[in-house]
């Protein structure tokens, strides 16, 4: 039976659902809780070696009976969320042997409610067989693009799953803006929120250190062009590098020698409130990202992308930001709007002139000034509660994000990469 017929046979998909619900057994512990499972849907282990990890556990955290599926393990199995995880995979799966794997994994269960961070197609068959056998609300939560710019996901699927859905986030203007201009659906904004309990309350200043500047490199690099790109570039520039990120990633390698000839010292991930710290200590944040050019192995990812670092290093420590790519790019536009940074294309003169900028005393303290104003509008304060609050209603809580971002779009124009 093919996808489209099954996905259209309504009468087809209750019976089956209704046969092996009765069938099942629980494969995931019952609770006395009376409010059902809160189901998390990611592509794979939530754990702090990715920025998917940190955001989903900041924006559940403390709620109950939380049980988190995810599609495949990418980085060794370590998962530290949820009262209970377990991966469920759709590979060489017909439709009705997906229900039937899903309702067998639940075991009939009550189920309150699905958050699913759509970027595998094996989540989105998870959350539409949870939604049509349980009867939960189903909240999509888009981190990063996998259909618009890029079609890793069809559009057939992603269009149902889109129209199971009882309320539809994305992390910022341009992602909900293209998801929405796509499918008709409204998408209301959900940051990359910060940890209020990290966000700077007061100033934060930075003095030049007697034994000479150095840069912080922030987040993870997951394109092997803007690596070699950014090695290229520091090399010719002469700075010294801190690396704070991922210098382990499963995808692509970053061989010692060419970090150590581009001035960069790998940090690692380290826990957030030390990040916070540490950021203070330095003038500005280096984040690469694509040039949208022929060369980027995922240009179609990039085009969406919105590093939630950006937003932590101007709440957590008030640090303004150095955008290295396309003035095209979410990032650069975000750095832009808010007025926290620069940007400048992998070229050495670029570079250094930005340089020049971030590190002059009077346009450092206004970039701090107006790093300073972000931190509270996106602090993750109460965001766990409105979320919860928010599916059930089909739309925000409140205004909070849209406020953030009121005229954002207005003021930056139409994104022209995915247009």
């Amino acid at each position: 039976m093919s996808e489209h017929i099954f996905s259209g046979n309504a009468l087809l998909r209750t019976q089956l659902s209704h046969r092996l619900a009765v069938a099942a057994q629980p494969s995931v512990q019952s609770s006395s809780v009376a409010g059902g499972l809160n189901i998390v849907l990611t592509a794979n282990e939530v754990n702090d070696r990715h920025g998917t990890g940190p955001l989903v556990k900041r924006i559940m955290e403390g709620r109950k009976q939380v049980v988190s599926i995810r599609s495949r393990d990418d980085w060794g199995g370590v998962h530290d969320f949820g009262d209970e995880n377990f991966r469920l995979s759709h590979q060489g799966l017909e439709r009705p042997q997906s229900f039937e794997r899903v309702i067998a994994a639940l075991g009939g269960r009550k189920i309150r409610s699905v958050v699913c961070v759509p970027y595998l197609i094996d989540e989105l068959k998870t959350a539409i067989a949870i939604h049509d056998v349980f009867e939960a609300p189903v909240c999509a939560y888009v981190m990063d693009d996998q259909n618009v710019a890029t079609q890793r996901i069809p559009d057939e699927l992603m269009s149902e799953f889109l129209n199971k859905c009882s309320i539809r986030f994305a992390t910022h203007p341009e992602l909900c803006d293209a998801y929405q201009r796509k499918f008709g659906h409204r998408f209301y904004n959900l940051p990359a929120v910060v940890p209020h309990r990290l966000v700077a309350g007061q100033p934060v200043t930075y003095t030049p250190p007697a034994s000479g500047m150095r840069f912080a490199l922030l987040g993870s690099i997951w394109d092997p062009v803007w690596f070699d790109r950014l090695c290229d570039v520091l090399g010719q520039v002469g700075v010294k590098v801190d690396w704070f990120g991922n210098n382990k990633s499963p995808w692509i390698s970053f061989p010692p020698e060419q970090l150590r000839k581009a001035g960069i010292i790998p940090r690692g991930v380290i826990p957030e409130n030390l990040l916070a710290e540490e950021l203070k200590n330095y003038p500005f944040v280096i984040v690469p990202m694509s040039m949208l050019d022929a060369l980027d192995s995922n240009r179609g990812v990039a085009a969406l992308s919105l590093p939630g670092r950006i937003l932590f290093a101007a709440a957590a420590s008030h640090t303004p930001t150095l955008i290295l790519g396309s003035p095209d790019t979410c990032g650069a536009r975000f750095v832009r709007h808010f007025e926290i940074g620069e940007t400048a294309p992998y070229a050495a003169s670029r570079v250094s002139q930005a340089i020049e900028q971030l590190t002059d005393p009077q346009k450092q303290q206004q970039y701090r000034k107006n790093a300073a104003r972000i931190g509270e509008l996106f602090s993750d304060r109460g965001v766990p509660d409105w979320l919860d609050a928010s599916i059930p209603l089909g739309e925000p809580a409140d205004a909070r994000f849209e406020s953030a971002f009121e005229g954002y779009l207005e003021k930056n124009g139409p994104l022209k990469t995915v247009e």
